[in-house]
């Protein structure tokens, strides 16, 4: 989505709309810019997320489908109750299942499948994707459920698909909660072995949902691979400013392609 520039006489407005705190970063990525590249690095920023946001969206639900087909044709349409599948899970995961069976009903009625899946939450399927409890998610629900609907393109092992959505995963979160992305996607959590905060650039992004894609649906992967105007704005030197900006910080280790 192209974010129109304001005119001049309305900049300042913009500006003074914001934060003082959330546009510093902005500011000291174009030191010598003044207030006009300041403004236009954050509304590249708006157009950056905008174009994600709908990336992400696409990217859950076909995640969210392939995984409940995958999972309903091997423990059976209410896969989320079977006694198997609940006991190969930790108890955040599960407590995340529950939760989502709860949301939708009554307290007389059972919901529909239909109904649960739509309501548990992206950072839920990844958890599905993980060790589970005492590492019993492999053999009970990746091999005989999921395992094949990650190798459509490439044989996806059960980590590297974890690792790829949890990273979607985060960086969805970030972008739905209005962060700014140009400066790149922070790790939760995971340091280096100096200490240094890890973080991944948009265009790492980027290629691990298309990856992620790639393995689930090859002909959709394809079509997301047609997003031009994405690859564009990844494109813009002010991105690749911004991330040396970012990269120059100590504390932080930028990852990934710029």
């Amino acid at each position: 989505m192209h974010v129109p520039s304001p005119s001049p006489s309305l900049a300042p407005a913009v500006l003074a709309s914001l934060a003082n705190d959330r546009l510093r970063h902005f500011r000291r990525a174009v030191p010598a810019g003044g207030h006009r590249a300041t403004l236009e690095l954050y509304l590249l920023d708006a157009e950056l997320a905008s174009g994600l946001h709908a990336l992400f969206r696409n990217v859950e639900v076909l995640l969210r489908e392939t995984m409940h087909r995958a999972l309903a044709a091997h423990f059976g349409p209410r896969w989320f109750s079977d006694q198997s599948f609940r006991a190969a899970l930790d108890q955040r995961t599960l407590t995340a299942v529950d939760d989502a069976i709860r949301g939708v009903r009554p307290s007389w009625d059972t919901p529909s499948a239909g109904s649960v899946v739509a309501h548990l939450m992206l950072g839920t399927w990844v958890q599905i994707l993980a060790p589970g409890a005492q590492g019993r998610q492999e053999a009970v629900i990746w091999q005989p459920a999921l395992a094949s609907a990650f190798q459509r393109s490439r044989p996806l092992a059960r980590a590297d698909a974890f690792e790829l959505a949890q990273r979607v995963n985060w960086a969805r979160n970030r972008v739905n909660h209005c962060e700014p992305v140009v400066f790149g996607f922070p790790l939760p959590g995971q340091v280096t072995a100096k200490g240094r905060r890890r973080r991944v650039t948009p265009q790492q992004v980027l290629d691990d949902s298309r990856e992620l894609v790639a393995a689930v649906d090859p002909a959709v992967a394809a079509w997301i691979g047609t997003w031009a105007e994405i690859d564009g704005l990844l494109a813009d030197p002010r991105v690749g400013a911004a991330l040396a900006y970012k990269a120059a910080d100590r504390g932080i280790h930028l990852e990934g392609r710029r």
